[in-house]
Formats: C-alpha cells, sequence, structure tokens
C-alpha cells in the first residue's frame, strides 16, 4: 500500500470553506470528502490565515478518538501556529485500512487548505505514533514525527532509513511499557543520522499532557530555524533554554543525578549553537566524575538489563503456551510467577524498580490484548480466549477482562459462559448499558431470558 501525499491547493474551495471555520475552536467530526463515514476532528490556532501557507499536524489516535488526539496539543499549536487535524477512523489494526483512510484525508485536507509543503508534521499515541512514523517512512514528504509512548512498526519497509529526511521527537512516561523502546528508537535513528529527542517524564502508557507535547515542539521549532523553515525568534529560543535549564536542575537538587545529566546534555546538544556555554560543559564534566553519580549509572544499567531478562521470560512463555494453546497446567506457572513478580517489585520502595514494575506488568497485559486482537481478526477463537483468561488472570476484579470474555463468548455461541461473564463484569462496576446493548456480539442475545435479566 502506498501512501499519497500532494499539497496542491484548490484556493476557490479554501476560502468557502475555511471562513466558515471557528479559531481556536475544537471541531471534532468534520465529513471527509469521497469517503462515506469517514470524518476528522480540527483546530485552527488564532493566528491561523486562509491566505497564508499553514504548518499542520496529522495525529493518529489509537482508538479513533479525534478530539481526544487534538487536546494534548492546542497549547502547541497555538504558541507555534499550526493547524490539527485527527481522523476518527484511524486506530489500532491493519495498516493497509489506515493508509486508505488516511490516503482520502490527505486528499480532502490537501484540496481544501493551503498548507506548507514544508511544514508538514505527523504525531501519535502507542499504534497511532507507529503509524505516524511509518507515514513518515513512506511519502518522505514529512518535516517531523512526534511519537509518544510507541516507536516504529515491525515492518521493515516502514522503519527510518538513509533516505529518511524527517526530525523524530519521541515522548516517554518512565511508567511506560514501552520505555526502553524509546531508546532503542533513538539508537537506530542514530545509525542513520536523523535529528532525534527523547523527552521522558513521570507518567504511564496514555497521551502526554500538554507540557510535554510543548517541549517536544520547542525542539522542532530549533529544527525549523536550523533547516531554515521558519525564520529564527530569538525570544522563543532563550525562553526554551531558561525552562529546560529549571527542569535540569530541579532534578539535580531532588538527587537525580543521572536524569539531570541527561538534561544538561539536552541542553548543550541543542542550545550550544544559540548561547556560550563553557560553563555548564565544565559542570557536567564534573558532575559524571562523582562517585553518586557512577553508582545511580550502574543501578540504571542493571535494571535495563533486568527488565529485558523478565520481559523476555514472559514473552516466550506467552509464545511457547498460545502455540499449543492454552496452558495444561492452568495457568498455574502464570499465577505463580505473577504473584512472584508483584511482590518484588509491585510495593518495592526503591522507586526505580517499582516503575520498572510497572512498566513490565502493563507490557504483559498490552501483549495480550493485542494478540487477542489479532486472532480475533484471524477468526482463532481459542487463541483469543487463552489470551483474555490471562488477561482475567492479571485483573481478576475489573470488569474489562470480563467484558472481553463475554464479547468472545458470544461469538462462540455459549451462552452459559457469556452470561458468567456478563454477570462479573457487572458486578466488578460495569454500568454502560448502552455500550452493552450496541456491542454487535452481544445483539443476537439481548432476547435471551438470563441476558435480559442482567440488563434490567
Amino acid at each position: 500500500m502506498r501512501i499519497v501525499l500532494t499539497t496542491t491547493v484548490l484556493f476557490c474551495t479554501l476560502l468557502s470553506f475555511s471562513q466558515d471555520l471557528q479559531r481556536s475552536k475544537l471541531i471534532d467530526s468534520i465529513q471527509v470528502k469521497e469517503a462515506n463515514g469517514e470524518t476528522f476532528a480540527l483546530y485552527l490556532p488564532q493566528k491561523y490565515d486562509e491566505t497564508k501557507l499553514s504548518a499542520i499536524v496529522f495525529i493518529f489516535e489509537p482508538m479513533g478518538r479525534g478530539k481526544i488526539g487534538i487536546q494534548p496539543f492546542i497549547e502547541a499549536a497555538e504558541k507555534y501556529n499550526y493547524v490539527l487535524v485527527c481522523s476518527n477512523n484511524t486506530r489500532n489494526g491493519p495498516y493497509d485500512i489506515n493508509f486508505n483512510v488516511t490516503n482520502r484525508l490527505f486528499a480532502h485536507i490537501f484540496s481544501t487548505f493551503s498548507i506548507d509543503e514544508k511544514q508538514i508534521y505527523t504525531a501519535g499515541f502507542s499504534g497511532g505514533s507507529r503509524l505516524a512514523s511509518a507515514i513518515a517512512v513512506m511519502t518522505n514528504a514529512i518535516q517531523g514525527v512526534i511519537g509518544c509512548g510507541a516507536g516504529f512498526t515491525i515492518n521493515q519497509s516502514q522503519l527510518p532509513n538513509f533516505n529518511s529526511t524527517f526530525s523524530y521527537v519521541g515522548l516517554v512516561g518512565n511508567r511506560d511499557m514501552n520505555y526502553q523502546e524509546m531508546f532503542r528508537v533513538q539508537d537506530w535513528l542514530n545509525r542513520f543520522s536523523i535529528p532525534s529527542e527523547i523527552i521522558t517524564y513521570d507518567d504511564n502508557h496514555r497521551w502526554p499532557p500538554s507540557k510535554q507535547i510543548l517541549r517536544a515542539f520547542d525542539w522542532l521549532q530549533l529544527q525549523a530555524y536550523l533547516n531554515g523553515i521558519r525564520p529564527k525568534d530569538a525570544a522563543v529560543v532563550e525562553a526554551a533554554f531558561k525552562q529546560n535549564y529549571r527542569l535540569a536542575d530541579s532534578l539535580l537538587t531532588a538527587g537525580e543525578q543521572v536524569l539531570a545529566v541527561k538534561e544538561y546534555d539536552r541542553i548543550l546538544k541543542n542550545y550550544q549553537r544559540h548561547f556560550t556555554l563553557d560553563t555548564l560543559a565544565e559542570k557536567v564534566r564534573q558532575l559524571k566524575k562523582q562517585k553518586t553519580y557512577k553508582k545511580e549509572l550502574r543501578v540504571e544499567s542493571s535494571i535495563v538489563d533486568l527488565e529485558r531478562d523478565i520481559s523476555t521470560k514472559f514473552s516466550d512463555r506467552f509464545k511457547e503456551e498460545i502455540i499449543l494453546g492454552k496452558s495444561k497446567d492452568d495457568f498455574k506457572w502464570w499465577k505463580k510467577e505473577i504473584a512472584k513478580f508483584d511482590k518484588a517489585y509491585m510495593n518495592n520502595e526503591d522507586t526505580h524498580l517499582k516503575k520498572m514494575g510497572e512498566r513490565l506488568r502493563y507490557q504483559l497485559y498490552a501483549l495480550a490484548v493485542e494478540s487477542s486482537e489479532m486472532y480475533l481478526r484471524a477468526g482463532n477463537h481459542e487463541r483469543a480466549l487463552y489470551c483474555n483468561q490471562l488477561l482475567e488472570l492479571q485483573l481478576p476484579d475489573r470488569p474489562y477482562p470480563h467484558f472481553r470474555l463475554a464479547q468472545l463468548y458470544a461469538q462462540m455461541k455459549d451462552v452459559d459462559n457469556l452470561v458468567k461473564h456478563l454477570q462479573k463484569a457487572i458486578s466488578f462496576g460495569f454500568t454502560d448499558k448502552v455500550r452493552l446493548r450496541n456491542t454487535k456480539e452481544f445483539a443476537p442475545f439481548l432476547d435471551n431470558e438470563r441476558v435480559k435479566a442482567l440488563l434490567n
């Protein structure tokens, strides 16, 4: 599948359409031309001018929630004057479908708005992040990628290479399951001399808050200055420099030497062409000589190794059991290992180990959910059932695993287990009767007396 990106603009359409749209207002559903049922969310910044070329960010939300995808970007869009667009139809799933939806969205946007072909950006979260980078590689017409909470696809043809011309900024929480992956992303980009930055902060696997998105755009603005895409604004550079310096100083004050040094190194890399930073360079050299810094660095390195080993153990066991079918020991291995893991890491007083524990637990959760979706698309109910039962094992008192199991048993026409898990989902707090009625898998069973009793 090829991504087609053309910025040919029809000004007559542009002037009749965009003048009717309000600035600084999030519009959550606009119909894509010649695409039945496909819509997108749109945000035009206050300084948007339809008579001038505009910078744009195409945002990809993993569940197709355009409004949710745009919200974290609004502050940066207003500061740096970007049009924001987010499809309501691209989501985690087959890439060919998403590429087709994206092609139709591109055709609509570039025939409706006056877009600067040098200022086209893609962004996304989780699976949307992987899609955003794949589009940048395939079109070779994207100026920058903002990847949140995930790196690249596994498709070799969609990985950045020597022909890639975009800049890449990754954002990831230190409790995100893909935390370590994002550093491997930077290693890969460095191999091809692709300008990149990885920004970390304290959070789990979700869209970054606005202030972190703004940090990403501060960096992209420096790249735009460097590439001559935007005229340099000295006040903007100085403000971003001071903010980054304050952050690094606060980390050092909090005793986070390794993180502080990473931020100081980031400042040296990004701002040395704008300011004289000899004093800071010397400060960093002295910090790196300290025993406390070296010790903290060794601890960080040991956690990386430990996390890789545990992740490999879990994924290898999962692959072994999923290929053989449901575990013969009725998940005894998983019960024992998860209990042992939780005791060792989930309540550990060492914050670094505890955060590692959270990352790995969410990684196992995501492995079960994503594999289940893949097997459902392939029509393999047996393997999908194993995945959802593993999910239930991890979160036995939460409604979501039981709702998923009920959906699956409905597809398998197993009414007893359908009712059993719907009952559990409700008992653990599921209250969305409208969603239950509108879930297509349940439609054939809504007249069943036991299902009706649960609904009432």
